[in-house]
């Protein structure tokens, strides 16, 4: 137990030090000690290219699980609840589960669905709303104040994901959902909800509230969608109106699922990776400068196209090693399906698989100097997908890998044609490391004009992040 505890406070640290001393797979606890499932049978975690290939390839023999975790009520424990205990778990049964929660066939299905609504040609319908949340942003920054990046690259995808999700027709009823959706993540990692204490002012109770109120309104903005019969540009407007080749669609607790895991999984991990990169373009002058200098050539001075973006190589290499070296996603939780033997290790089914994505990035056989922030590696290598991989590989890689990608990009090249941005003296960066990867008290930075002056701010990070990058 104390190594779970001791993974759950520092995931990333621990697991390096069980690498370092047991290999590429070791187990933290066995029992019934759980992260992810209420029924879970000891946790292992496990790095490498190999394990990687097995793992994700064998879609049904290495399950996922639903975003709730240990708080998703299984069937026996809905059994065992009074009528008042049931009522208040089932929301909980429909609300952020999504494409986490299906498996096998049902999982092809379900994919089958969604992959309409994240097209080539849908995502880059979506380039006018990303550019509009932007500048939106950057209207509001003046020269010489200090801004918490973090807060502002979180109203910014929360926009994106409200507008590209719902559209403009649900408005401001999306943005309030959207927070909702916000809070209910973060009120899931606070340390007292594994009391499960449904009382006045708990955790827990302030979660099923949540869960109750997400479940409502969703269902709400469904059914008024449904009512108006047109298809829009939206994401939900195009699952309302996606047919499989038998002719059925998703229903509403299928929707309301998918809707809650879409906003969740794309918000929050565009957030720490634009977060990231702009920490890590701050500590790295050079890079900073030249990237700059590409944008001017080839956009002077507009947010790009999606044309535009195919022309900027160093942008593309300078996104790709900041989800490398900081991944948003560090760990990619499985479940054992059934009795089976990994890398010469037993796992009993419901075994609780960490595939460890950092360890894998900061593998020196793979990445030269892994520590180091070096976008020109990606002239000269070619990693696979299971050695490189931020949103996972496989039939399960990540639906929205692209629109992540876009959205990152245009933030990132509109941003920094219109300021730079540097760390405040004696500023202290430290990992927080749950479902995601973020600074844990935010990121605090100082707004310059784009002068082209980085090195002036550069120097200054302290904290823990300096275990994980050499700067």
């Amino acid at each position: 137990m104390p190594r779970l505890i001791a993974f759950g406070r520092d995931p990333i640290g621990t697991a390096g030090r069980l690498f370092a001393k047991f290999g590429p797979i070791a187990c933290i606890v066995r029992g019934r000690a759980r992260i992810v499932t209420p029924s879970g049978r000891g946790v292992v975690v496990a790095t490498g290219a190999d394990i990687n290939r097995e793992v994700l390839t064998q879609h049904d023999r290495y399950h996922m699980f639903a975003l709730p975790g240990v708080f998703y009520p299984e069937d026996d424990a809905l059994s065992r609840a009074s009528h008042r205990g049931r009522e208040r778990l089932e929301p909980v049964r429909r609300t952020l589960t999504g494409l986490f929660h299906v498996n096998g066939d049902e999982h092809r299905r379900h994919r089958r669905l969604l992959m309409p609504a994240f097209h080539k040609t849908r995502i880059d319908a979506y380039r006018d709303a990303m550019v509009k949340a932007t500048l939106a942003l950057l209207e509001r920054w003046r020269i010489g104040e200090t801004r918490d990046i973090l807060e502002d690259m979180t109203r910014t995808t929360l926009r994106i994901a409200t507008e590209t999700l719902f559209g403009d027709d649900v408005g401001e009823r999306g943005i309030a959902l959207a927070k909702m959706m916000q809070e209910w993540l973060l009120t899931m990692m606070q340390p007292t909800m594994i009391s499960r204490l449904d009382l006045p002012f708990s955790a827990y109770r302030r979660w099923l509230d949540l869960t109750r109120a997400i479940d409502d309104e969703t269902a709400a903005i469904l059914r008024e969608k449904r009512a108006r019969k047109g298809v829009s540009g939206d994401m939900l407007s195009m699952l309302l109106a996606a047919r499989d080749e038998d002719g059925s669609a998703l229903d509403e607790d299928e929707l309301v699922g998918h809707i809650g895991v879409i906003f969740a999984a794309g918000h929050e991990t565009s957030t720490n990776a634009l977060a990231w990169t702009l920490l890590l373009l701050a500590e790295h002058p050079d890079t900073a400068a030249d990237l700059c200098d590409e944008l001017a050539l080839v956009l002077r001075g507009e947010p790009p196209t999606v044309a535009d973006l195919a022309k900027l190589p160093l942008l593309d290499a300078v996104v790709k090693e900041s989800l490398r070296i900081l991944p948003p996603v560090p760990l990619h939780p499985r479940v054992v399906a059934e009795d089976h033997e990994l890398s010469g290790f037993f796992l009993p089914r419901r075994t609780e698989l960490m595939l460890s994505i950092f360890h894998m990035h900061h593998d020196p056989d793979v990445f030269r100097e892994p520590r180091r922030f070096l976008p020109s590696r990606w002239s000269t290598i070619k990693p696979t997908t299971y050695e490189y991989n931020p949103f996972s590989a496989g039939p399960r890689m990540c639906i929205g890998a692209s629109f992540a990608t876009m959205e990152i990009k245009i933030v990132l090249a509109t941003l920094l044609q219109r300021f730079r941005v540097e760390l405040e003296p004696g500023t202290k960066i430290d990992r927080r490391v749950a479902i995601t990867m973020a600074p844990k008290h935010g990121l605090p930075m100082r707004i310059r004009r784009a002068d082209q002056a980085w090195k002036k701010g550069a120097g200054r990070l302290e904290g823990n992040i300096r275990e994980l990058v050499e700067v």
